[in-house]
């Protein structure tokens, strides 16, 4: 019986080993997935960890950026003009370095410094450029090309100023509109009764009896809006009409995004002026600085009611006693003072009926002495002047909204501009401006101020009358209060990225440099690292394996 017992167990034990075996074997088998999916995941995790880290160093670049163009603002017009100037400047806007690689960022040897830049380690070399949308050759706004520098918002129209206009004289706003590319009346009255203070419906307008029967339903702002995004809530204005076809917002056209002829059917623009859409054209922020740029002191409100106040300030700025003699006295019998060229070739009568004329003589060659000075020094408002259009730089669809504003000179329009003056704000009566004087400006201007001669007329905007465009002064000094050569608030689209294995942060700023005695101002930050990087490393300075090799 032992022996039978013995010979049994023996017979079985092998099969036992085996199953035991298999088991060890699946157990090790689920153990080694485990670890490995644990490893994956510690992996995974780890890499979401350092990009995430690298991607809020790469916003440190962009806000980088931001704080150099704060301090680069700040500078004088002539240091300005040494630099290269905002307009298109490579040098100044491409691929600025931020770190230069010579310590390590990231990773063990975080903090490390290796020594010197040849031994640069080019993940950590971080840049940031700063691009905005060029003109074509028409002066058109079609997002043909890119130039490294900013947007003077001076070449748009302000919202805040076509409320105060329309305020002030109604029809105007809707005529400017209507002008622009895109444009109805339903969108334009639309837009006006966005703008309002009031619930009036305009004629093929939209109020909040419209919008609460949406779903879902919502007021009318009946102010100024928060941001431009906002038009997208206005009666006829679709996501095709404010921003084109511009998909990822980089200033121009790619590959990849709709074909022009989508917006020709659409809308009737066959120009391409509606490429980057309506919000290309608008703004919310343009003003002009009130500092003088020689002296860095406020320029002189000439419209100062206190005569000695005024004289007093004009004696701080001004060497010629003659020509603060009859400033004074000019005040003296004027109410309001709307445009500095009224100064030229006028005349004044003193209490006893002394008749003194101008020492300003309407000479091309004598104006472009003295209106310099004059702009420099003298202003019709305390506060910055907010609206006009900067004709140096605007494109051909804002100008052209200039053309025969008001065909006819009126008390009616008189009145509009004075008050709305008052307000804060500019309106247009263009007088006779017309098509050609428009392409005679596209014709001569020169873009970028950098290929002007410091002291060149054409950074003032009398050079229309200098140079020929506009032969009557009395029309000049019409048209004058209501454009200027260079606006105090700027928009930049900053991107911010390391040379390899970098994420890209791209950051849209707004930027108030009226106060020259301050770092500029940040009015808002727009994010578009959404919509992709929007360029290639080569356009944002990345180094190439041969610009390494070289050195």
């Amino acid at each position: 019986m032992q022996n039978s017992s013995l010979s049994q167990r023996l017979a079985h034990s092998p099969s036992r080993s085996a199953m035991a075996l298999v088991i060890v074997l699946i157990t090790v088998v689920f153990l080694a997935l485990a670890a490995l999916i644990f490893a994956r995941l510690m992996f995974t995790e780890r890499q979401g960890a350092y990009f995430s880290g690298r991607e809020r160093q790469v916003r440190l670049l962009a806000e980088s950026g931001i704080e150099s163009l704060r301090i680069t603002l700040l500078k004088d017009s002539e240091s300005l003009y040494e630099l290269g100037e905002l307009y298109a400047n490579e040098e100044l806007f491409r691929g600025c370095v931020v770190t230069d690689g010579e310590i390590s960022m990231t990773g063990y040897t975080s903090g490390t410094t290796f020594g010197s830049r040849t031994q640069a380690d080019f993940r950590d070399i971080g840049r940031f450029s700063v691009i905005a949308s060029a003109l074509a050759d028409d002066s058109t706004l079609t997002g043909d090309s890119i130039r490294y520098g900013l947007e003077d918002e001076s070449t748009k129209f302000n919202l805040k100023w076509l409320a105060a206009t329309e305020k002030q004289l109604p029809g105007t706003g809707r005529t400017f509109l209507l002008r622009m590319p895109g444009m109805t009346e339903e969108i334009a009255d639309s837009l006006l009764d966005w703008l309002d203070d009031d619930d009036e419906t305009r004629e093929y307008g939209a109020e909040n009896d419209y919008y609460a029967t949406l779903d879902p339903p919502y007021y009318a702002k009946n102010g100024i809006p928060d941001s431009l995004d906002e038009l997208l809530l206005v009666k006829g204005i679709t996501p095709a009409l404010l921003y084109g076809i511009d998909w990822n917002r980089n200033g121009r056209l790619d590959l990849g995004e709709p074909e022009e002829t989508t917006l020709d059917e659409e809308f009737g623009v066959t120009d391409g002026s509606l490429n980057l859409g309506l919000i290309s054209y608008f703004t919310l922020d343009s003003c002009e600085t009130t500092i003088n740029p020689t002296t860095g002191l406020p320029k002189v409100n000439i419209n100062n009611s206190d005569t000695t106040a005024l004289r007093e300030a004009l004696e701080e700025q001004l060497d010629d006693s003659t020509w603060i003699d009859y400033i004074v006295a000019y005040k003296e019998q004027t109410e309001t003072v709307k445009s500095i060229l009224e100064l030229v070739e006028s005349s004044t009568e003193s209490s006893n009926s002394a008749e003194s004329q101008s020492p300003f003589k309407q000479d091309a060659t004598s104006m472009a002495s003295y209106l310099p000075i004059l702009y420099d020094t003298l202003t019709t408002s305390d506060t910055p002047i907010v609206g006009r259009i900067n004709i140096n730089q605007a494109s051909r669809g804002i100008l052209m909204t200039l053309v025969d504003a008001t065909a006819e000179e009126s008390t009616e329009t008189s009145t509009a501009a004075s008050a709305a003056t008052e307000a804060g704000a500019s309106t247009t009566s263009a007088g006779n401006l017309t098509t050609d004087m428009i392409e005679a400006i596209i014709e001569q201007r020169i873009l970028n101020p950098a290929e002007l001669e410091s002291d060149s007329d054409m950074r003032y905007p009398f050079w229309l009358y200098t140079r020929g465009i506009i032969t009557d002064f009395e029309t000049l000094k019409k048209y004058e209060p209501y454009i200027c050569t260079g606006g105090a608030v700027y928009k930049a689209q900053i991107i911010g990225r390391f040379d390899e294995q970098s994420p890209v942060v791209r950051l849209e700023v707004w930027l108030d440099a009226s106060n020259s005695a301050k770092p500029a101002k940040v009015i808002r930050v727009r994010e578009l690292t959404n919509l992709g990087p929007g360029f290639t490393a080569t356009e944002l300075g990345v180094e190439t394996m041969n610009d390494r090799t070289v050195r």
